[in-house]
């Protein structure tokens, strides 16, 4: 399973592949969401995992231009956000609702073991 890691937080963004690599998950990881779109629509990942609030272009505005291709319609994303702690759980499973799709959540900074459970959910 190809992961594809989004987060403009460098430190945050390789500690979080470290964490997936070592459980056995491929990641490719990117700060800059250009890059980051490029390489998804040349190797299309199994899951998207990213920040909602990057510089240039947001994480909604990322998935609107990813999800007009019909490669992507079935590819999960998860939202990573500083808008939401990771102890606010409840307020997490609400998700963020782009055009009329629903995303999951996690919030940051997160524990390892909620990240790994929202992922292994996704996985396929």
């Amino acid at each position: 399973m190809t992961i594809l890691l989004l987060d403009d937080d460098k430190d945050l963004c390789q500690l979080t592949k470290k964490v997936l690599t070592t459980q056995g998950y491929s990641v490719d990881a990117f700060c800059d969401a250009n890059a980051a779109i490029l390489h998804a629509k040349t190797h299309k990942p199994n899951l998207i995992l990213m920040d909602i609030m990057l510089p240039g272009l947001s994480g909604p505005e990322i998935v609107k231009i990813l999800k007009e291709d019909p490669q992507f319609k079935q590819v999960p994303v998860i939202f990573l956000t500083g808008l939401v702690t990771g102890n606010e759980k409840d307020v997490e499973d609400e998700g963020i609702r782009v055009g009329d799709v629903l995303y999951q959540t996690l919030g940051k900074p997160y524990e390892i073991e909620r990240l790994l459970s929202v992922v292994k959910r996704f996985a396929k």
